[in-house]
């Protein structure tokens, strides 16, 4: 049993076994904020619980959360349960800010999916899994808002199971609904949850024997020492189901499901429990030693007054101030002025953090950005690095006064580093910044944030969606460049490369493999940021490309007359050579919609969707006569459809889109 929960198998061991690192994660609107209010609440961290509504919760503490009731930036928070240390990320639950779900639980062990009763799994749920999957963490799910009208637990557990393609497997039984939601039932131990915290027997209540019943046919076809006393008829001990669930979730075999109301602090010390029971401890290499081997996930400039903050995964050693640390990405080496645990956005000084901790530090350079790894000097171990969604919309920005010119340009600088989905660019015209970002609402939030921090007032122009371009073919072309001095000495360089199309979402591959070898270090560099410039379209020829892959054939030069720009424009004009032959077509970014409208109102958002070169690809009913539409619709088309679905639906429809991918732009659409 000890292996199988070590992650011995992995080639991983432990770190501290009394920590979780747990990220909370959910659609808009599920209750994350609440949930982990109510936990800092049971946990004695705070003595008065906060609510959304009201702005006074402690990990909302931006003024533009709590003037809209929505998280923004992950808020991390520290408390204890049982003996277990709970380090917790409240993460955003729209989707323009899925960056902040992506940095946080790729440093998490574990999550806690959260979903509405009445909604079951909507759209950024599915987002949010897709992620925590990705980075193979096992997860709770918590169905939250058990006591609102048309609340459906076997609802949203029958979603989980149709749409996450996992099992969900419930350890409660709900005892009522909506107003008459009175708790649940453990059904390990049969306790009443919410309830005088007594036992009941396993038939006293419609439904519980066959919830038990389902609960150990689950487990005994996980576990054998499960399966050996299902088949002798022998009741399992609840030790013994335990311990097989254990091994099941950090495995990713089952997903346990709760459920409560975190509004009226119903099942949140349960969750706890589970947290504690079932999700891993935090684990290291087990080759990395006693060395320090940090990730930054996330960087915050100026906050709090105290300035430049990292927050750091710890997955090896340990840190303290005054140790030296070297960024791996640029070997620049830095000395720790402080370590602090943050809970929101309040610090608590440490002597040192160890293995498995998520900390801040202080004093560290400017160099230093989300996804580096930072370790002892001379170390050369680096952490997988993070990968971001690319901005789909754009606007132009300008300071409302010269004065502020220079301002502007140095805060949205700052931000940028801040935030690996925010793309900031100088122009198009003189004191002009194009910023580009993963929706509106995205961008909104970074110029009311220029003037709350920074006391910079922007003017926007209309938002722009930010095409790119593809190839339609392989093709290979060569180039040569040559420079004649005035002095009669000629710098040349030739490149032979080969372009080839990927399929959708395959991004951009670099390949200079052996070429790079045979240039010295400055013409190697030079070489590829020439053909990043056409890449990224820095060189002002059409859109950033994607999808496609770049590989260099061959290579040659004068070793006696070496120039790098010589190779930075052989690289530029070969790849341009290649585009052109291979073709060059545009591609526009693409929404996945949910909609949920009143059934009545049905036909005439479908239509709309229609008209807006959307395709439908599900209808399904939801609780009290709702219905959901699932739709894919080209983002230049969803511009102002919020208002547009306001007056279609009398005021009652709401909408979620996030990208889903790059599709070629019809002809004659704007």
């Amino acid at each position: 049993m000890q292996d199988e929960l070590s992650g011995s198998s992995c080639g991983m061991r432990n770190a501290s076994p009394s920590i979780r690192n747990v990220g909370i994660i959910a659609h808009i609107d599920a209750g994350k904020t609440t949930l982990t209010e109510r936990m800092l609440y049971d946990t004695g961290v705070i003595s008065i619980m906060g609510e959304v509504h009201e702005g006074t919760t402690v990990t909302d503490w931006l003024p533009q959360e709590r003037d809209r009731g929505i998280s923004i930036i992950s808020a991390a928070v520290t408390c204890h349960w049982r003996q277990c240390q709970l380090n917790i990320i409240d993460t955003p639950g729209h989707i323009d800010f899925t960056a902040e779900v992506e940095r946080s639980l790729r440093v998490m062990d574990g999550a806690v999916a959260v979903f509405c009763a009445v909604r079951g799994v909507q759209a950024q749920s599915e987002t949010v899994w897709r992620c925590a999957r990705r980075h193979g963490i096992p997860a709770i799910a918590f169905v939250n808002k058990m006591d609102r009208t048309g609340a459906d637990f076997q609802n949203v557990v029958r979603q989980i199971r149709e749409r996450f393609k996992v099992l969900p497997l419930p350890l409660q039984f709900p005892v009522g609904s909506e107003d008459r939601f009175r708790g649940s039932i453990d059904l390990l131990t049969g306790r009443w949850i919410g309830g005088d915290g007594g036992t009941v027997s396993w038939n006293s209540m419609d439904g519980l024997q066959e919830a038990r019943d389902y609960l150990v046919e689950c487990l005994a076809e996980l576990d054998d020492g499960i399966l050996r006393d299902y088949m002798s008829d022998r009741e399992p001990a609840s030790a013994s189901l335990k311990r097989a669930l254990t091994k099941a979730v950090r495995r990713m075999q089952v997903m346990p499901v709760l459920c409560g109301s975190s509004l009226g602090n119903q099942g949140v010390d349960a969750l706890l429990d589970a947290i504690c029971d079932y999700l891993p401890p935090p684990s290291v290499e087990a080759d990395g030693g006693e060395a320090a081997r940090l990730l930054a996930f996330r960087v915050s400039s100026g906050w709090n007054g105290d300035g430049r903050r990292v927050f750091v995964r710890i997955y090896g050693g340990h840190v303290a101030a005054g140790d030296r640390l070297q960024n791996m990405r640029t070997g620049h080496v830095m000395e720790v002025a402080a370590v602090e645990r943050v809970t929101a956005d309040a610090c608590e000084p440490l002597e040192r953090a160890e293995v498995g901790e998520v900390v801040s530090l202080l004093g560290l350079d400017e160099e230093t950005l989300t996804g580096d790894t930072l370790g002892e000097p001379g170390s050369e171990v680096a952490l997988q690095q993070m990968t971001f969604p690319e901005p789909v919309v754009s606007w132009t920005m300008e300071a409302e006064s010269a004065e502020q010119g220079g301002s502007l340009g140095e805060a949205l600088r700052r931000f940028a580093a801040e935030d690996p989905t925010l793309r900031v660019k100088d122009g198009p015209g003189l004191g002009q910044w194009t910023v580009a970002g993963m929706g509106e609402l995205h961008l909104d939030i970074v110029r009311e944030r220029l003037k709350t921090e920074c006391g910079v007032s922007a003017k926007v122009g209309k938002p722009h969606v930010e095409y790119k371009d593809t190839i339609l073919s392989r093709q290979v072309a060569e180039r040569r460049f040559e420079k004649r001095m005035v002095d009669g000495t000629c710098y040349w360089a030739f490149l032979k490369l080969e372009v080839e199309p990927l399929a959708k979402g395959g991004g951009v591959e670099l390949d200079c493999g052996d070429v790079r070898k045979r240039l010295p270090v400055s013409c190697q560099e030079a070489l590829e940021q020439g053909l990043w410039m056409v890449l990224k379209a820095d060189d002002g020829n059409g859109h950033p490309m994607t999808d496609m892959r770049v590989r260099a054939l061959d290579v040659d030069y004068d070793a006696r007359s070496m120039s790098e720009l010589a190779f930075l424009n052989v690289a530029r004009l070969a790849l341009a050579d290649a585009i052109a032959a291979a073709g060059r077509a545009e591609m526009e970014p693409v929404m996945l919609v949910e909609v949920s409208v009143p059934q009545d109102h049905l036909g005439p958002v479908i239509a709309d969707l229609t008209a807006r070169r959307g395709r439908v690809t599900e209808i399904d009913s939801l609780a009290l006569g709702v219905s959901r539409i699932v739709a894919l619709v080209p983002l230049s088309e969803m511009f102002g459809y919020a208002s547009s679905l306001r007056s279609l639906s009398g005021g009652r429809g709401d909408v979620v889109a996030e990208p889903s991918m790059y599709a070629f732009r019809e002809r004659g659409h704007k």
